[in-house]
């Protein structure tokens, strides 16, 4: 018995030991891994202080928030088409120092135009180009990744950068709110600035520019490439509505995609509100909510990791549906601090869920041809849908109390779950049953 006990325990460590060791005495993914991890911690910060200054300039406006989703989303939705083939073209690692030393330029300018101006407009500014220059910082990460290591290293490396950003996400969400209300919200930009300062010199470190240039660097026409990328990705979106129009497993997956950034963006914008205004939270209080949401989201891999396989994805996505319904139809009711971080955890669980279900049923179900151009596209469906959820929660606001829209919000996920189980019974048996 003890033997059998402590087998698997031994085979896990050797699991560590040739994943995590191995890759710790890799120069360039500690430092990629680092320097992400330091990244993280900053884009947290950003949202935090941004949250305070919001707070403080338009008390009592809930679509203030909307527009700060706006800012940070429209830069995903707009340069997405073209990000790749640029980053295809240049050096990797000069684009992230680049990009992160702009960065910090930037937040180190900010306070200054805002007391000039007494405007919030130089922070939209900034959030514009701040998020611009994450999509082409994060795109060159992953694109680099697979020149540190070895093919059979992959899995780890990801698995390790992953870890240390979600780690940085949780510190930087949670203390972020803490570390506003000590240093205020001018010292909290500074220190955010520190943190994209050291993000793009840790990126130096990963070893000679020489290893991050093009494999071949190639004469091109910018404006010739910039419109073929852009073309590509038509192509793209009218390749899903052509597999829209025939599989039911897509069509079942993508109407559970807008749940998510549907759901998202009404926390993003009334669940802030409440805990910051109403509740007189703070910003800290903010953090804490967002923290919880991150728990909540690692208890549920778990969870699924675990028991996931033992239970039709379809269902799982369903059933996560209702238990997000119910949240938000019956939570108005009984809405108070204490409820709402316990409905927050559990919906951290529930979106952990039904993500890794619908890639799970993505992979399984579509060509592997297509598979890339239905998962960016899949990325993109849900930028436009938490912007479109926040610009629609932004207006209504004036005219609607907050637990108003919490409830309205409650019953479009019904009927959105409602038409999901409809589209799941008509899928064909055999297909369902795989899933």
């Amino acid at each position: 018995m003890p033997f059998k006990v402590l087998k698997p325990l031994t085979s896990v460590w050797e699991y560590i030991d040739f994943f995590m060791f191995a890759l710790l005495k890799n120069k360039g993914i500690v430092f990629l891994g680092l320097s992400n991890t330091i990244s993280q911690l900053g884009d947290r910060l950003t949202h935090m202080v941004i949250i305070t200054i919001i707070g403080a300039m338009f008390p009592g406006r809930i679509s203030a928030f909307s527009e700060f989703c706006a800012t940070f989303t429209l830069p995903v939705i707009i340069l997405s088409p073209f990000a790749g083939v640029l980053i295809d073209h240049w050096n990797k690692r000069t684009i992230m120092f680049r990009c992160h030393l702009i960065q910090s330029i930037l937040i180190i300018l900010t306070p200054s135009f805002i007391i000039f101006t007494k405007s919030i407009i130089p922070i939209w500014i900034l959030v514009v180009i701040f998020f611009s220059l994450d999509l082409f910082n994060n795109a060159s990460k992953n694109v680099v990744i697979p020149d540190l290591v070895n093919f059979d290293e992959l899995v780890g490396a990801n698995s390790l950068i992953i870890t240390m950003a979600r780690i940085a996400t949780f510190v930087g969400m949670v203390g972020g709110g803490y570390l506003v209300r000590i240093a205020g919200w001018q010292g909290g930009f500074y220190i955010d600035a520190a943190t994209h300062l050291t993000a793009g010199i840790l990126v130096l470190f990963m070893g000679a520019k020489i290893l991050f240039e093009p494999v071949k660097r190639l004469q091109f026409s910018l404006k010739t490439e910039l419109k073929k990328s852009f073309n590509q990705f038509v192509g793209d979106l009218k390749e899903l509505i052509l597999v829209l129009s025939k599989d039911r497993v897509v069509i079942f997956v993508m109407l559970s995609v807008c749940i998510l950034p549907f759901a998202s963006a009404v926390a993003y914008t009334v669940m802030v509100y409440l805990v910051q205004q109403e509740f007189r939270l703070g910003t800290e209080g903010v953090g804490v909510l967002g923290g919880v949401i991150g728990i909540g989201m690692l208890i549920g891999g778990v969870l699924m990791g675990m028991f996931g396989n033992k239970f039709s994805r379809g269902k799982i996505i369903i059933f996560s549906m209702l238990i997000l319904t119910v949240i938000f139809i019956v939570g108005p009711s009984f809405i108070t601090p204490l409820i709402l971080y316990v409905m927050s955890l559990i919906s951290g669980m529930v979106f952990s869920a039904i993500g890794i279900s619908q890639d799970t049923m993505l992979q399984e179900d579509v060509l592997k041809e297509i598979r890339g151009r239905i998962f960016a596209t899949k990325e993109f469906i849900v930028n436009v849908t938490f912007l479109s959820s926040a610009g629609l929660v932004g207006v209504v606001s004036s005219s609607l109390k907050p637990y108003t829209i919490i409830f309205g919000t409650g019953i479009c996920l019904f009927l959105i779950a409602l038409c999901s189980i409809f589209i799941f019974r008509a899928i064909p048996k055999e297909i369902r049953a795989k899933f």
